[in-house]
């Protein structure tokens, strides 16, 4: 029973297909030597005409490789209908091509549409061939000035612990030296000891070495042992980073999120207006959307109301920052390589907002359906990408977020330095117990040498009596 029942179901599966089959290929023999009217505008890089030698206009564009390869598919001949500019200048561009498709002028419009609820009970939309999330084109991040790249190797807190580390070992030293041979010999002033071993705490620092008589004590010749190995350490760490600072291009950061876009004070968004990118950020009523709302409504001239090549424009001109798919983004990167060696303009990292492209179709249209079926098989097997890759070839040089020798350096901090400095807190302590002992040993000599010569003038007095 069980047998005979997936032999009726592979049946009915067989048929089914088949008669799928033979529907396609009756609705695709009904396309057959038609026409093909396409709406024409000029919307990089969608489709882009450009008039010839003869008068005619020739068309490019990823959306310009779709229809042609559906009209070759169906065999049928295109045509391209132009919009009326009297109704891209009085209702914008989008509104122009709608009205096309529903005065029946066009059967298709190439433009990469986002399918809103509003523009669905217009149009019929076909299947999705682009998913692209948004980036935000900008101009190339400027060198960073090595004005005062002779500070960064270490942090603010290691310079502070360096100059008091210093300070503490010069005293200690006039410490050790000036009271030892006061005790003494009772020399030189405090004052002046200091600065004869400040003299030689530089001459360690810059490298130039300084030596010490080997009849110094142990407290004191332990202190200046310490104080050469940390220097060692520091010093090192100091000159590695210092040359790697001077060496190695550093670019100043890029804007990646939209919150660092409206924190910065050096770039603003510029955004499309007419395909209601803007709407977003105009009507934000909070974060970082609000202020770049704010932004755009006190500089209107950063909206791209006519051709998005406005918005190349605007960053190239203005160093503005360009809000837009990341094919867009590339694509004229891709552009901007052809006329220039060195890169110009880089791209953020993806911005968390996503959107689903479709071509236009008419309302209810008899044909749709076949179009759709064949529009997902270009999806299907790749081409489309391809095309896609061809528009935007050797982009990735000019990714500043790829680059390994761009990556963000810091400063080394204490927690980097601290066994430096802990070498040097313990020679500090270590060479105060070792003075401490000898001051003890050198009075207990001292004591023990009265005792002895009182002794010898008691005897003496003795002998005289």
């Amino acid at each position: 029973m069980l047998c005979l029942f997936s032999i009726l179901l592979g049946t009915l599966l067989l048929n089914s297909d088949v008669n799928s089959n033979q529907l396609v290929r009756e609705e695709r023999q009904l396309l057959y030597g038609r026409q093909l009217r396409a709406s024409a505008f000029n919307f990089s890089p969608c489709l882009s005409a450009t008039k010839t030698k003869s008068g005619n206009y020739s068309y490019s564009g990823v959306c310009n490789d779709v229809v042609r390869w559906v009209s070759e598919h169906f065999q049928m001949e295109l045509i391209y209908v132009p919009a009326s500019n009297e109704d891209r200048v009085k209702f914008g561009l989008v509104p122009s091509l709608i009205r096309q498709i529903q005065k029946q002028e066009v059967d298709i419009i190439p433009f990469s549409f986002v399918i809103t609820p509003a523009l669905a009970m217009l149009i019929d939309f076909s299947f999705h061939l682009g998913v692209e999330d948004y980036h935000l084109l900008q101009p190339w991040p400027e060198m960073e000035s090595n004005l005062m790249a002779c500070i960064r190797p270490f942090s603010a807190t290691v310079w502070l612990l360096f100059v008091v580390s210093t300070v503490a070992l010069i005293i200690c030293m006039a410490f050790l030296t000036h009271f030892n041979h006061q005790y003494i010999f009772k020399l030189t002033s405090f004052m002046q000891t200091m600065s004869d071993h400040a003299i030689y705490a530089i001459t360690v620092i810059t490298g130039q070495g300084n030596s010490v008589s080997a009849k110094e004590r142990l407290s004191f010749r332990l202190l200046l042992g310490m104080w050469c190995l940390t220097m060692v350490v520091l010093v090192n760490a100091y000159t590695t980073t210092l040359t790697s600072y001077l060496t190695v291009p550093k670019l100043k950061p890029i804007v990646n999120t939209l919150a660092e876009l409206a924190a910065s004070h050096d770039t603003q968004m510029t955004v499309d207006f007419e395909l209601g990118k803007a709407r977003m950020f105009l009507e934000a009523t909070s974060g970082p959307k609000k202020i770049i709302g704010d932004s755009l409504r006190d500089h209107p001239e950063f909206l791209v109301k006519g051709s998005n090549l406005e918005g190349l424009k605007n960053v190239l001109e203005a160093g503005a920052t360009y809000f837009t798919n990341r094919f867009i983004v590339k694509y004229f990167m891709a552009i901007d390589i052809k006329s220039h060696t060195n890169c110009r303009m880089t791209m953020s990292d993806p911005i968390p907002f996503i959107e689903y492209y479709s071509l236009g179709l008419p309302k209810g249209g008899r044909h749709n359906w076949i179009i759709n079926h064949e529009l997902q098989y270009l999806w299907e097997n790749g081409l489309l990408a391809f095309w896609f890759k061809q528009y935007t070839p050797n982009v990735d040089k000019c990714m500043v977020a790829k680059a390994e020798l761009r990556k963000e350096r810091s400063a080394l901090t204490l927690l980097d330095l601290s066994s430096a400095f802990a070498l040097l807190g313990i020679g500090i302590g270590s060479s105060l117990l070792v003075f401490l002992f000898e001051i003890m040993t050198h009075l207990k000599r001292i004591r023990k040498f009265r005792r002895a010569t009182n002794a010898i003038i008691v005897q003496n007095r003795w002998d005289g009596a």
